[in-house]
């Protein structure tokens, strides 16, 4: 599950002093004793660009290990705004993010983590088989430490803590992200979280049903049930039906749960030979499946079945549900993401058996799943400590994200408020149509994210709403769109083009 950089165009808080380094600088931390942190590298660097961190600012550089096996890399920059930013980390970690490193150029401390494993083969689970230190680092334990410790290094480095510390991730970055809230509420001032895998263990059950209906049998992943004709024919006859329900024809489903698209429409293949024109029988119930919601041995809905939307895309159902031939697929011997993702799962962290296969089992995840809920669920309403120091989240979900359900984001945010009617002073949620997971699609999905949660814990400014933009491969802007905070959403002028922001007014819902 990937995670999007924040962009490094960040600029420094207008009137906000920047911090020089106290004496000694990066030379006097290659002496700095911290508990249980040994430091690997203390670099004074004038310009990283040759060591490929794009961090174009005087800075310091240290990387170190917390405990066994967490890693972390730390950018301190010799003009510094007393500000602390840290990334998530997508898919099952094992990396730095680099990307969130490069902000260090605006002013910030920068810092991420590998959260305690180096990256197995194609971004599997291989490094949690029977490693239960290392599975906690992974499910909440790795990001507080190396909050704690970057905290530290500031101390060390400019003889001060930093004044407002913030953190974002998207997807398994933004489970990291609620789990800070839900977990560590004094880490962070400010926390986004983009499309977050919540709720990890009813994910993965879902995940299970629509890799076992879309490839029942593992030994044909080169060819799979539901293809790319199958794909493009369902994506038009669904934008056909619901595309302009929200009064603009523009490829774009501004809320999927307005559409009210039957599968049955959709011609039957005679003689169920598969053509573009048509669906076979096994198709049709392998995206019936897809669309259908995930339950438990009981039958209650445990996590909402895929929304309408982007379909036929690359980075939308070939990519993550339905099977498209990529590398790391064919390393791990999985069709699509969301079968790496439940396969090396249930392996590695739920069974600690390598050879569990998925076409075979007919337990419940749920039920299986008790230790898992515990390690990787971050779906706690109860936010209340973060609230009380004065926190601020800021919750984004694209609505047409392959990956993880919007819908799910969506419930999770209902549950906040239902708890604390008042939750709306330091939460907020912007859904994004048209838009994959954590980013892509036909749908704007570029905001300052970083911009608009400090402006709101520093300055007070509750975002209504936010610009979102979207670009074509030369960097050049094609469509804008402002995002609204839900349950409002953005609504045709009624004069203006269609892809400019100021078209559009936000309104809620009738």
């Amino acid at each position: 599950m990937a995670f999007i950089p924040l962009s490094a165009a960040t600029t420094l808080a207008q009137g906000v002093a920047v911090l020089p380094p106290a004496s000694g600088g990066c030379t006097g931390l290659r002496n700095l004793r911290l508990a249980d942190v040994r430091l690997t590298e203390v670099a004074d660097i004038p310009d990283s660009l040759e060591h490929g961190d794009n961090v174009r600012a005087p800075h310091c550089r240290v990387s170190g290990i917390i405990g066994r096996s967490t890693a972390f890399t730390a950018m301190l920059p010799k003009q510094w705004n007393k500000r602390m930013l840290m990334g998530g980390n997508g898919g099952y970690a094992g990396t730095i993010n680099r990307g969130i490193l490069a902000d260090a150029t605006s002013g910030y401390l920068t810092v991420s983590t590998n959260t305690g494993h180096e990256r197995s083969p194609g971004g599997g689970a291989r490094w949690a088989l029977n490693d239960p230190e290392r599975q906690v680092d992974f499910g909440y334990l790795a990001v507080h430490r190396t909050a704690e410790t970057a905290k530290s290094l500031a101390k060390a480095f400019y003889g001060a803590a930093p004044t407002y510390s913030y953190f974002s991730g998207c997807s398994n970055g933004g489970r990291q992200a609620l789990m800070e809230a839900e977990r560590f509420p004094d880490d962070f001032d400010g926390i986004v979280s983009g499309a977050p895998a919540a709720h990890m263990s009813r994910t993965g059950a879902s995940f299970l049903k629509n890799t076992q209906a879309a490839f029942p049998d593992p030994s044909y992943f080169d060819h799979p049930i539901v293809t790319q004709a199958s794909l493009d024919l369902l994506s038009a006859k669904v934008l056909a039906a619901c595309d302009a329900l929200d009064g603009v024809k523009d490829g774009i489903l501004d809320d999927p749960r307005d559409c009210k698209f039957r599968l049955e429409s959709l011609k039957k293949c005679p003689g169920d030979n598969a053509a573009a024109d048509c669906l076979t029988r096994a198709q049709r119930s392998a995206i019936a499946s897809i669309y259908a919601p995930a339950r438990d041995d009981r039958g209650k809905v445990i996590y909402p079945g895929q929304t309408f939307g982007g379909e036929n895309l690359a980075g939308g159902w070939p990519i993550w549900i339905t099977g498209r031939d990529t590398g790391f697929m064919r390393e791990l011997h999985v069709p699509a993401a969301q079968a790496m993702f439940v396969t090396e799962g249930a392996k590695y962290f739920m069974f600690s058996d390598s050879t569990w296969d998925y076409s075979r089992y007919k337990g419940s995840l749920i039920k299986d799943s008790k230790r898992w809920v515990a390690m990787l669920d971050a779906d706690n309403p109860d936010i209340s400590r973060f609230a009380k120091r004065k926190g601020k989240l800021i919750l984004w979900h694209g609505w047409s994200d392959p990956a993880l359900n919007p819908l799910a984001t969506i419930e999770y945010y209902k549950q906040v408020l239902a708890r604390d009617p008042r939750a709306g002073e330091y939460v907020r949620l912007f859904m994004e149509p048209g838009v994959l997971h954590c980013g892509g699609g036909p749908g704007p999905s570029d905001v300052r994210w970083l911009k608009l949660v400090s402006d709101w814990v520093e300055s007070g400014q509750a975002p209504e709403q936010v610009v979102a933009t979207h670009t074509d491969s030369t960097g050049k802007l094609i469509r804008s769109r402002p995002l609204c905070a839900f349950p409002k959403h953005a609504v045709y002028a009624g004069k203006g083009s269609t892809d400019d922001a100021s078209s559009f007014v936000c309104r809620a819902p009738r």
